[in-house]
């Protein structure tokens, strides 16, 4: 539920009290805005509200009242309020880069306590402090009480600043303030060393064969945390650009935006990403016009190559990162085909509809439910903006396929075919978007429709050989067709492309391990995962195998404290193999392991 209806308030027998985390965020000069232009920013400001309300559920909150310009929202989970807060916030800063005008901004007050419900509405002194605390906050920030705080001090990534008690209207005693910031990225510490690159060797000749290059993120020098999105969407947009060209090996976006040339030498970058090459630069903003500065730099001298200012207004973006990525394709003298260099997307091109897929992407990179619901709106966004624009479907059939993948959705097979109707359109809308076929391809795959999934991740390889990603996942593909050889020497190739590959490339790789009946190395891969949640059933079943029952049985009671309910009889209809042999295999693993059917 989103929010509390009247008719449901008027309803209730009598007041009740309940515990709950309370969230107050209010306008940014709402009163200015209608001055300035009534009919335009009282629609801009009906359309914030209302995206509080359709995103709120995701989120588990409700929305309790909308007063004026300010919004009382109501959640059982404190993670949740801040998080929500947190995303909303990002939300308007990043939709600011987009928008027209003056940009909408709200002030977040979070304080956990007992609320009263009754016909009259929701009070408390609960929700005093709330709205007393985003009385006295910054445009832009979120402020928590102390009580709050501590209820939220576990969360992943979020940083915390005090600020000491304070005075607050009409609060008798002086609450414990904080204040929410983006939240903490740290690059590999200087003595860090990557984790091993596979668990069979690259051949010498294979990593040396082509030129290498990394396109690190651009610094962002606007002084504005809304443009941080466009950096890094601009630089992977140029890598994917570059990777399109056979002749040369560009590092893949994971990899190569952990690293700055503020925190280690260019040569140093370049040893630890395996890039001879690396393009860096910075981005300034005023307005509706971007100056992009960019260095073409030898990792090895450590000498500028090549160096150039570009200047557009941001409607230009596209033709800009192509006369980049031609550029840098130039310097290094890779013979590329001229039909080749000339091959570009055919959505259309609406900075609006881009602006939301950036934002749209880099919320899937949450791999939350809320966050893939959040993504999703924006996806849907887009398409209205602009119905001809393939990107935006295959981002929304990517939001499907996560719902299926993760059990997130209630009606998993209507999720799987709508990822394939989506993957579907973006490929008959952009015919050179190597992402669109790689979404059929995924969805497909578990559609188990082994060779149209094997076609289109083919196709997808033909038309960006150098995406990680999707060598990755191709990868994965060929393990369930039967082909687990020819999966591991793609893996192998995906992982020299982003060395500082997420968990999922080791999971994949176990799978095919698994296939070839390896339970050593399953065991081996799955224990290089950084989080090996996900392996707990593989592990469970190659320990089974080998006869060592204590640690099979170790796994098999993580499997069922990370997933309660789990059986068997469920989770056999899921991985599409084509040989049954496999998946038999794999079930008899597990049940000897003590997983129940």
């Amino acid at each position: 539920m989103s929010s509390i209806p009247p008719e449901k308030l008027s309803s209730l027998p009598d007041r009740r009290r309940r515990q709950a985390a309370v969230m107050f965020a209010d306008m940014v000069g709402y009163s200015r805005y209608l001055e300035q232009d009534e009919e335009r920013n009282a629609n801009q400001a009906a359309r914030s509200i209302q995206l509080f309300k359709s995103l709120i559920g995701d989120y588990g909150g409700e929305v309790a009242e909308v007063r004026g310009d300010g919004i009382l929202a109501l959640f059982d989970s404190p993670e949740r309020a801040l998080r929500f807060a947190f995303q909303m916030r990002n939300e308007f800063r990043d939709q600011a880069v987009w928008s027209d005008g003056e940009p909408i901004q709200f002030r977040f007050g979070l304080h956990l306590g007992d609320v009263t419900i009754g016909a009259e509405g929701v009070s408390g002194h609960c929700v005093n402090v709330a709205a007393r605390l985003q009385s006295v906050a910054e445009p832009d920030n979120i402020l928590l009480s102390a009580t709050m705080r501590d209820a939220v001090r576990n969360v992943e990534d979020m940083a915390f600043e005090a600020l000491g008690h304070q005075s607050l209207k009409n609060i008798s005693e002086p609450i414990e303030v904080y204040a929410i910031g983006q939240p903490r990225v740290t690059e590999p510490a200087a003595g860090e060393r990557p984790r091993a690159i596979a668990l069979r060797s690259i051949p010498a000749s294979e990593a040396s064969r082509y030129p290498s290059a990394a396109v690190l993120a651009l610094t962002n020098q606007s002084n504005d945390p809304g443009n941080d999105h466009l950096c890094e969407g601009i630089a992977e947009d140029i890598i994917a650009n570059l990777s399109r060209f056979r002749s040369l090996m560009v590092i893949a976006r994971h990899s190569a935006f952990l690293f700055s040339l503020k925190s280690f030498p260019a040569r140093e970058v370049g040893r630890r990403l395996g890039a001879r090459y690396l393009l860096t630069g910075s981005l300034r903003r005023s307005g509706k016009r971007v100056r992009i500065a960019v260095d073409l730099i030898d990792a090895e001298t450590e000498s500028v190559l090549w160096s150039d200012r570009f200047d557009a207004a941001i409607e230009d973006l596209f033709d800009l990162q192509d006369e980049i990525s031609s550029a840098v394709a130039s310097r290094l003298a890779i013979q590329i085909d001229m039909a080749e260099r000339r091959q570009e997307s055919q959505y259309l091109r609406d900075m609006r509809a881009y602006g939301l897929v950036l934002r749209g992407q880099h919320l899937l990179l949450r791999y939350t439910r809320e966050a893939n619901a959040h993504g999703r709106r924006l996806f849907d966004q887009a398409i209205e903006i602009a119905p001809e624009y393939g990107r935006a479907y295959s981002s929304l059939s990517r939001t499907h396929n996560l719902d299926w993948r993760y059990s997130w959705s209630t009606s998993p097979e209507k999720s799987l075919d709508a990822a394939v109707d989506l993957a579907r359109r973006a490929v008959q809308l952009d015919r050179l978007d190597a992402r669109g076929f790689a979404e059929l391809g995924f969805a497909n795959l578990y559609k188990k429709l082994h060779d149209e999934s094997l076609a289109e991740y083919a196709r997808a390889m033909a038309l960006n050989p150098n995406d990680a990603d999707i060598i990755a996942e191709y990868a994965d593909s060929l393990v369930y067709a039967g082909q687990p050889n020819k999966s591991l020497d793609l893996l192998d190739r995906a992982m020299r492309l982003n060395p500082y590959y997420p968990d999922w490339y080791l999971w994949y790789m176990a799978d095919a391990y698994n296939a070839l009946g390896r339970a050593r190395d399953v065991i081996a891969t799955v224990q290089r995962m950084q989080d090996p949640s996900e392996g707990r059933r593989l592990l469970a079943a190659s320990y089974a195998h080998l006869g060592l029952m204590e640690q099979a049985r170790i796994e098999a009671r993580e499997v069922m404290r990370l997933h309660p309910g789990f059986t068997i009889g469920r989770w056999r209809h899921r991985p599409p193999y084509r040989d049954q042999a496999i998946l038999e295999r794999y079930v008899e693993g597990m049940r000897k392991a003590g997983l129940p059917d």
